[in-house]
């Protein structure tokens, strides 16, 4: 006895000696034939465990005969077997690495077209996220696009596919947003108290991440090394162990492996 699937065998038997079985190495462990007068099934049926969306297709059951002439016959008996449930989507989206304003799609093609695709950035709806929704936009095919991307896009975007049944299934990849270092805010004026501690602070950002900081003042290096009472924290700020009398416009430059870019007025103007 053999069976096909779609043409290829992937079990065969023969009940004349003790040779055991053979199947197809995809179908191995997964097929069992039944015993004799089991359920009240033939001789020649079969178990099929483990069923896969793969195995969705056509089978024949066919008899033969070794020792007579012709050993086969026009026999056979043929069983369409439809794999229900299975994947909901048929390409999921993938990691993207972009720079800062290029375009970046993310795509998440249903197996039908009548499955609703909807879209989530880090948990959260996009369609709640003001900001990014105005410049995405979800095509028919359930792609999702980001027209310009910002260096908040970064994120974990995951998309739910549901079908009409209402079963749900939701495939998830990440953006990394690249961009130069730059100043994301820094006071234009601060006075700090003269003869006391302060703090100069100027936050920035960079991905990936910082090669270089350093702070100008007056448009010259500053060297918080070789200036007593002046320390330079991990985090680039600037800490005074006490304020002097002096007015004087620091600025912080940030770089990175991508470079530099100018954003937001980095210069501080300080009154002590």
């Amino acid at each position: 006895m053999q069976l096909f699937f779609w043409g290829e065998t992937i079990f065969s038997w023969y009940s004349a000696d003790s040779t055991p079985p053979k199947y197809a190495e995809s179908f191995a462990g997964r097929v069992q034939q039944l015993r004799e007068n089991r359920l009240g099934l033939g001789r020649g049926s079969i178990n099929l465990t483990s069923v896969r969306e793969t195995d969705n297709g056509l089978y024949r059951c066919r008899v033969l005969f070794p020792n007579r002439t012709p050993p086969t016959r026009n026999n056979g008996t043929y069983y369409f077997l439809e794999v229900e449930g299975g994947n909901l989507i048929a390409t999921p989206p993938v990691n993207i690495t972009c720079m800062e304003d290029e375009r970046a799609e993310f795509e998440c093609l249903p197996k039908s077209p009548e499955s609703i695709v909807s879209w989530y950035k880090d948990g959260e709806a996009i369609a709640d996220l003001m900001d990014l929704a105005h410049r995405t936009v979800l095509y028919d095919n359930g792609s999702l696009v980001i027209e310009r991307t910002s260096m908040t896009d970064l994120g974990e975007y995951e998309c739910h596919v549901r079908d009409p049944d209402g079963e749900l299934q939701s495939a998830s990849a990440f953006l990394d947003v690249q961009y130069k270092a730059k100043v994301t805010y820094s006071p234009k004026e601060r006075f700090l108290p003269y003869g006391k501690p302060a703090r100069l602070d100027c936050h920035f950002s960079a991905n990936p991440p910082l090669t270089n900081l350093r702070w100008e003042k007056d448009g010259f290096l500053f060297d918080s090394y070789n200036v007593p009472g002046v320390y330079y924290s991990r985090n680039g700020s600037l800490l005074f162990n006490e304020g002097s009398e002096q007015r004087a416009k620091p600025e912080l430059k940030p770089k990175a492996r991508l470079g530099s870019k100018s954003g937001p007025e980095s210069g501080t103007k300080l009154d002590q």
